[in-house]
């Protein structure tokens, strides 16, 4: 499967100016000290999806990208799974991510900031008709394991 090629149409633009105003919010409530707010405009900004599986990716992708450059040396967290995307797609890259044998930085960030609901692992679970059976119950279980969800749920 090629990956998405995101923001190649204009369609997106909506999504766009969307997401570059809550990524505004998070670098100004930063400099702010707001960390209310910081953490208010992640969510929205990783909830700006578009209704499938890439376009429910890429706004949280480019939340944890921003989390994680504010941090010195740390913008190169995501350069493996962003190479992962580009090369073999979303479907591979989120079961990639729930597969791992612990869990990953950016799935540890956005359940600190309130947003196990965009996690890759809930997005398996959310779109289950494209992902095998072992990275749905890989997935599930993680979930449970940080009390996000009831196994068996």
């Amino acid at each position: 499967m090629k990956p998405k090629r995101r923001g190649a149409s204009g369609s997106d633009s909506t999504h766009e100016v969307n997401q570059e105003k809550f990524i505004r919010e998070m670098t100004k409530a930063r400099r702010l000290g707001r960390d209310d707010v910081y953490a208010d405009a992640f969510r929205g900004l990783c909830r700006s999806g578009t209704g499938d599986l890439d376009g429910d990716f890429a706004p949280v992708l480019l939340a944890l990208d921003h989390a994680f450059a504010e941090k010195a040396g740390d913008s190169r967290r995501l350069m493996r799974t962003k190479q992962t995307l580009n090369r073999y797609g979303t479907v591979h890259t989120l079961g990639e991510l729930a597969l791992k044998s612990k869990a990953s930085d950016g799935f540890l960030k956005m359940l600190e900031l309130g947003v196990a609901d965009a996690t890759a692992e809930m997005l398996v679970l959310k779109y289950r008709d494209q992902f095998d059976a072992d990275v749905i119950l890989a997935a599930e279980n993680r979930l449970a394991e940080f009390g996000v969800l009831d196994h068996g749920a």
